[in-house]
């Protein structure tokens, strides 16, 4: 078959010290029994793991059979631009750290797969997608998430800064937004004057401002213009590496510098979960969903009757520029960051071929992405109040007014 034996012989097998050359490139020097591997050897597989201790009738006397993510708490908090440490042991069953050497261990991320509603654009696509859901532990799947230990480049303004220029900026939309509004208040008082003395001329043009017409051809108001959600294409951008995998020493494991990478352009499960948030909302109020692809006919086009004989039309909601700017804010971490939310750590024995045909079980991990930590600032103490010292100078005035 290929192999070559340097050893002792009983009965035409294996037996005593001896070293075994596979065919397929793997060593083992030790002792048999009966043709088998038993006592103390060393072997050095040919997938690059090395186990140097006891077996019993060909297999090790300590088989690493699980791996285990060495963590204090569940789910592990980690935050946005903030790397972490995976340490991940190989254990066997009595949940003892077997000590074999250059197991390929490989991690992952995941994010939670959400099933696309039937007759979307991205149900469509479903036959596309290579990336096939993956069970965990925790109730449901997961598709692949981008994983990273590229250091994540920082150089966009303090928290400070931006905050102040949030100030900044809020002032300066309130400043404007008061003279539009006393713009608007001028000429709403100047058509009213117009409208008023129209309808009092012709009998007719009220009728049909009633029915909704107004031919006068002024005290129609456009509708406001639509936030154009539509993107325009940009230039794509390489996604980061991914951690490499590690080869285990002495049955453990560990990565530095870790990060959830930034998700890729158009992440199909963010789409997913999107759509069904804007299902479970709709459903819950008795109305159908609405596609973002149909938010501009979905806009109330129907007129509204104000007592001013003007005819207005419904509009969106209008959002106020503190919400817009953080809204704005958040965008811009989540294109420089991960996504905040849930997500699923995936470990994986990956050594190929499999240390003596066997593949160890794999592990999961919740992890709970928040946003950065707020920096404390040092408050500035001042004087502390000195009653002794005062209760002194009292007494000292008191002093001189007697005399």
């Amino acid at each position: 078959n290929g192999d070559r034996y340097e050893g002792y012989w009983v009965a035409d097998k294996r037996h005593g010290p001896g070293v075994l050359h596979c065919a397929d490139g793997s060593i083992f020097d030790g002792n048999f029994d009966n043709d088998e591997f038993h006592g103390h050897g060393l072997y050095r597989h040919i997938s690059g793991v090395i186990y140097d201790g006891m077996w019993l009738k060909g297999f090790p006397a300590k088989m690493a059979s699980k791996l285990h993510i060495v963590v204090e708490n569940t789910p592990m908090v980690i935050r946005q631009g903030t790397p972490f440490t995976i340490t991940v042991q190989c254990l066997n069953d009595e949940n003892e750290v077997v000590g074999d050497e250059g197991r390929e261990i490989q991690i992952t991320a995941g994010f939670k797969y959400y099933q696309p509603s039937k007759g979307s654009a991205l149900f469509d696509m479903i036959e596309d997608v290579e990336d096939k859901p993956i069970d965990t532990p925790f109730g449901y799947q997961v598709v692949h998430y981008p994983l990273t230990n590229q250091e994540q480049e920082n150089d966009g303004p303090s928290e400070e800064d931006e905050e102040q220029e949030l100030s900044q900026s809020q002032t300066q939309l309130d400043l404007k937004e008061d003279e539009d509004e006393n713009q608007n208040n001028k000429e709403e008082e100047t058509k009213e004057g117009e409208d008023g003395e129209k309808l009092a001329e012709n009998e007719k043009q009220d009728d049909e401002k009633e029915d909704g017409v107004d031919n006068s051809g002024g005290g129609v108001e456009e509708p406001d213009e639509i936030p154009n959600n539509t993107t325009t294409e940009t230039e794509s951008v390489p996604l980061p590496p991914p951690v490499p995998n590690c080869r285990s020493e002495e049955g453990v494991c560990v990565w530095n510098e870790v990060y959830l990478a930034p998700a890729p352009p158009m992440y199909r499960p963010f789409v997913a979960m999107e759509e069904a948030e804007n299902d479970k909302k709709s459903s819950s109020r008795g109305k159908p969903a609405i596609n973002k692809d149909d938010r501009r006919s979905s806009i109330d086009s129907s007129p509204r009757r104000y007592s001013t004989g003007v005819v207005r039309h419904n509009t969106c909601s209008s959002i106020s520029p503190v919400d817009k700017m953080r809204r704005q804010k958040e965008k811009a971490l989540e294109e420089k960051y991960a996504k905040t939310g849930e997500y699923v750590l995936m470990v994986h024995d990956v050594t190929n071929p499999p240390f003596l045909g066997r593949t160890i079980e794999p592990a999961f991990l919740l992890l709970k992405l928040k946003r950065p930590e707020a920096k404390k600032r040092a408050k500035k103490e001042g004087k502390k109040w000195d009653t002794s010292q005062h209760i002194r100078r009292s007494m000292v005035a008191t002093e001189g007014l007697e005399d």
